[in-house]
């Protein structure tokens, strides 16, 4: 995977999970598409606080706190806005997908307790890869940061990838007196597992 493409979705919160809509792995997802549906009593408190320093009206700080540790424990701006804008409480809070990926991991079940911290799924976008060479270190003098690569795959016969040298290991593998090279390829069409 692109380590600067992964994002772990977790839970800020305690929380039970009542709905799962990502429930197997290898689906891909947009930025936005409901992952999990959860219930917590610490947010339905917290929306509870917003509403109450609301109903205050004069306590702009108060109300910005409220908002704030919303935020923090996970809602997004949208959903801040509209318990602000409709004053209805959630006992259900849905987490959404931050990134356009698939999920290439998932640790949770429908009914599971969550601990905050704790990892729900992880996503990856695979619309681009990265591919470890090993070169001999006689080569180095050859490779250099940004130059473009040529690969090809035993898995597609025939068709080679393009690639640029996006890091150079600084550490020598003395058993096989090579350096790993990192490239960045293109995936958009998925061809590479």
């Amino acid at each position: 995977y692109t380590e600067t493409a992964l994002a772990n979705i977790t839970t800020r919160v305690e929380a039970y999970v009542e709905r799962l809509f990502v429930d197997y792995t290898g689906i891909e997802v947009k930025p936005g598409d409901h992952l999990v549906e959860i219930y917590s009593p610490d947010l339905l408190i917290a929306q509870q606080e917003l509403l109450i320093a609301l109903d205050s009206q004069g306590n702009a700080a108060l109300v910005e706190s409220a908002k704030r540790k919303l935020l923090l424990w996970g809602l997004t701006q949208a959903q801040v806005d509209e318990l602000v804008h409709d004053k209805n409480v959630s006992d259900r809070i849905t987490l959404f997908s931050p990134i356009h990926g698939t999920v290439t991991e998932k640790m949770v079940v429908q009914k599971q307790m969550v601990k905050p911290g704790e990892m729900l799924y992880r996503l990856a976008n695979l619309e681009s890869v990265w591919v470890y060479l090993d070169i001999y270190e006689s080569e180095l003098p050859w490779i250099q940061y940004g130059q473009m690569v040529e690969t090809k795959s035993e898995a597609i016969p025939g068709q080679s990838f393009s690639g640029r040298v996006w890091f150079i290991s600084p550490v020598l593998n003395e058993e096989t007196r090579t350096v790993k090279v990192l490239l960045n390829i293109n995936n958009t069409e998925r061809k590479l597992k």
